[in-house]
């Protein structure tokens, strides 16, 4: 297997069964060598794997694909082979942003892999509309489903009598679908719920998929977390981080809450190699552009001279975002 230049998420670092696409069962860690192949560009492992194993072709991680990778990458062989293979899809979107595989090719200057896919999606039988795939059997115990169970009815006591019985389902890593045991009841602002679970040993873990819907999705409760030891780091296993997505959906007083408890104001993530302001940036989030350079951010922090948040504001034709950059600059 070719050395990732990637985080490896903690669902796939064990090998555990995970579905594919035709009714077909492969393993995490077979779907990470696919994922690691196509974002190195080694088209000879990838097609070792996919040859044993046809529908890793179009495999996926919390909707990422070897594709994607390959677009993401720059590795337009790999591109093209995945296209022969059927990998294309026309429905298939990053997440969370649901670009399609052209612009994701397009906004990191990848023109010749842009138009191949352009012209693949034209051309007839050439796309599959695979849908989404990727469940993993996890091997929950009962007891584990039955905790979650109680505590989406919001049942305290019961929930008290299973931990006393079980205290350890308090710190599974696994716990709905290893976003955290207390990601539901932060979803539903149960401070209550997660106060009793948190006196068992349950912590937010640095890491999830989708993190920012379930523990910042009420500021008063992300507040509340952040006192308790959430890290303002937490992240994606893209290092997609809090303040980049709160940039994103432009939540200034979820940023500033952020930054009040020392999150990383320039931090980079790999999908899209940006900052928060880049982030805000690209989506025309004028406030929070305004916010994050008041609040120190650099201007020309990026991972690539594509991701800039001056070189967002212009390809996305926000002129008034530019025109703040500009003068953060010349400043």
């Amino acid at each position: 297997m070719p050395r990732s230049p990637m985080y490896q998420p903690v669902d796939l670092r064990q090998s555990r069964p995970m579905q594919l696409h035709e009714g077909v069962w492969s393993t995490t860690t077979l779907v990470w060598d696919a994922l690691v192949s196509a974002a190195t560009g080694d088209l000879d492992h990838l097609q070792q794997l996919v040859s044993a194993t046809p529908p890793l072709r179009s495999c996926q991680y919390d909707y990422t694909s070897p594709l994607q990778l390959a677009v993401r990458s720059g590795h337009g062989e790999i591109v093209d082979w995945l296209v022969e293979q059927g990998a294309l899809d026309p429905d298939a979107r990053t997440h969370p942003f649901l670009d399609p595989l052209v612009t994701y090719a397009e906004d990191r200057g990848e023109l010749a892999i842009a138009e191949r896919l352009r012209a693949a999606l034209k051309e007839p039988g050439r796309a599959h509309a695979w849908g989404d795939t990727g469940a993993i059997q996890r091997g929950r115990s009962d007891e584990a489903r039955a905790l979650e169970t109680l505590i989406d009815r919001g049942a305290h006591d019961e929930v008290r009598t299973l931990l006393n019985a079980h205290p350890a389902l308090a710190k599974d890593p696994d716990a709905y679908w290893g976003e955290g045991l207390l990601s539901v009841p932060a979803n539903n602002g149960d401070h209550d719920m997660l106060a009793l679970l948190m006196s068992y040993g349950a912590t937010v873990p640095l890491e999830s998929k989708w993190g920012a819907r379930y523990y910042f999705k009420h500021t008063a409760t992300a507040a509340w977390l952040l006192e308790r030891g959430m890290s303002p780091e937490h992240r994606n296993w893209r290092q997609f981080r809090l303040l980049h997505d709160v940039a994103f959906t432009g939540e200034v007083d979820k940023a500033a809450l952020l930054l009040q408890w020392g999150a990383q104001i320039d931090a980079i993530d790999d999908d899209y190699a940006s900052t928060p302001l880049g982030y805000a940036a690209h989506w025309g989030r004028e406030d929070m552009v305004a916010f994050l350079l008041e609040r120190g951010a650099n201007p020309n922090a990026a991972g690539a001279p594509w991701a800039t948040p001056l070189a967002w504001a212009q390809r996305k034709g926000h002129g008034a975002i530019v025109e703040r950059l500009r003068g953060a600059e010349a400043g």
